[in-house]
Formats: structure tokens, C-alpha cells, sequence
């Protein structure tokens, strides 16, 4: 809505005002009648009253916002670009992050058996490449997880070991001190 256009028209219903208060302040209080109001006068104040009530019922109305999107602005272009290239990146990296899980899996599989021939390496493309079988991936990730639980069980009870070693050496030389020492 065009602001100008609703202050000029109260400047006109102001000056119409004016002009009307100056000739009802001319009239002297005696019983002459009063000057009669210009019909031209009249018939502007009613067009005005009239333009007013219009605008005052468009005021009172609740203001709607519209968001539009224009894809010939630089703005809404780059911002549109750079979701795209993050969406893509995003997609990019969650698949190559399967494969690199493959592949250790794959690694881990085959330091588990301790030797690779050209056969094992072929079973492996085939379960995960070719013919991508969840089931075998699933038992081969389970028979790895189990071995790694076993090396690591051995590892601590040979640290163990070694400790207890350590400790029935230690106590041996406590008791050869104290049996030489008397």
C-alpha cells in the first residue's frame, strides 16, 4: 500500500477541515444562518470520507508475509549450489566409509587365517562384491570379533603370567636374602 497516497488524502480532508472551521469561525453568532458549505466542497469531503473508510479497513486487516524463492538471484543461486555440493559430499563419504569397512573387515579376515591365496582373496570379493550376501559378512564379521577376543584374552594372561613370574622370582630372592641373613 502506497503510504503517500493515505497522507495526502489527509492532507486534503485537513485542508477541507480548515476551510470549514475558518467559515463557521467568519459566521458571527447572530441568528444569520451560516454560510452554506460549497457543494463542490461537499462532494470532495464525501469522496474523501469514503477513499478513508477503504483505507481503514485495509489497515485493520492482518498483514500476510509471502516468502518466495527466485532462483535468478545470486543469493538464493549460491546457497542452493553449496546444499547441493554438501548433500553430495555427505552421500559421497557414507559410502565410502561402507567400503573402508569392507575392506578392514576383509584385512582383518584374512590376518585371522594368517596367509591369503589367490582363492581366499576371490571368496572374499565374491561375498562382499559380486554377491554382496549380508549373512556371510555377518558370520565373517563374528568369527573376527571372537578371534581378536581371543588373541587379547592371551595377551593378558601371558602378561599375567609373566607378572606372576616376576613376583615368585622376587619373592624367592626375599627368601634366600632372609635365609642368608641369619
Amino acid at each position: 500500500m502506497d503510504t503517500g497516497k493515505v497522507y495526502t488524502m489527509f492532507e486534503d480532508v485537513k485542508a477541507l477541515l480548515t476551510k470549514l472551521v475558518a467559515v463557521q469561525a467568519k459566521s458571527t453568532p447572530t441568528p444569520e444562518p451560516a454560510p452554506a458549505i460549497d457543494p463542490e466542497d461537499g462532494e470532495k469531503i464525501e469522496a474523501l470520507t469514503v477513499k478513508l473508510d477503504t483505507v481503514s479497513e485495509k489497515l485493520d486487516r492482518p498483514l500476510r508475509h509471502h516468502h518466495t524463492l527466485d532462483f535468478m538471484s545470486n543469493w538464493a543461486l549460491i546457497v542452493l549450489a553449496v546444499v547441493s555440493i554438501g548433500l553430495f559430499a555427505s552421500l559421497w563419504v557414507i559410502r565410502n566409509q561402507r567400503e573402508f569397512r569392507d575392506n578392514d573387515l576383509k584385512y582383518r579376515y584374512i590376518q585371522m587365517r594368517g596367509e591369503a591365496t589367490p582363492n581366499d582373496i576371490l571368496q572374499l570379493r565374491e561375498v562382499f562384491e559380486f554377491n554382496r550376501n549380508a549373512d556371510n559378512i555377518k558370520t565373517i564379521r563374528q568369527q573376527v570379533e571372537r578371534y581378536e577376543q581371543l588373541i587379547q584374552q592371551q595377551a593378558e594372561n601371558e602378561a599375567r603370567a609373566k607378572l606372576n613370574d616376576e613376583q615368585a622370582k622376587q619373592f624367592k630372592q626375599e627368601a634366600e636374602t632372609v635365609k642368608g641373613g641369619k
